[in-house]
């Protein structure tokens, strides 16, 4: 969410005439607006300060500063971009979708206690005849499945943040 501080409370509109209002709900000291354009939403709370000569973007300095730094980075892209190329830049694609709840797929595993092995052919490669013994310590399958759990790691130990950040 993105909070818009304003004397005016129509002016911080004016730059949403080609977006569609989802959501607009009344409080006493703004406005909560949702707004979408092709696969793009912006949340907003629109908050009146008669003293400001400018509107001003309010960012609270919590625990989630960058993430809120990042979305008023991409309002302002996809709102001064043309809407076809706001549409698809910042979505994730169904590619990375899956390959996103495998690395989640992997982790639950590897915390119910899976093997490296067991992730391989149950879960990874489950088409595959299993490997034994050396065939399988030597094998590409072993290594791309460490990545894999390598990978899935770092993205539940923080990574996760770097997607919504859009790194």
């Amino acid at each position: 969410m993105i909070i818009v501080e304003t004397a005016k409370p129509d002016l911080p509109l004016m730059w949403l005439s080609s977006w569609k209002p989802l959501a607009r709900v009344s409080t006493s000291d703004g406005k909560h607006l949702v707004y979408t354009r092709g696969s793009c939403r912006l949340r907003l709370c629109v908050r009146y300060r008669a003293a400001l000569p400018v509107p001003a973007v309010s960012i609270p300095c919590d625990e989630i500063y960058e993430l809120r730094i990042a979305a008023v980075t991409r309002m302002h892209l996809i709102t001064c971009a043309p809407s076809s190329a706001s549409q698809g830049a910042h979505v994730i694609t169904d590619n990375q979708r899956l390959r996103l709840s495998r690395f989640l797929a992997i982790h639950d595993a590897l915390l119910a206690g899976a093997s490296s092995r067991d992730l391989a052919y149950g879960l990874i490669f489950p088409n595959h005849r299993p490997l034994v013994g050396a065939t399988w310590k030597a094998s590409s399958e072993r290594r791309q499945v460490l990545r894999l759990i390598a990978q899935a790691r770092s993205l539940v130990s923080g990574g996760y943040r770097d997607i919504l950040l859009h790194r």
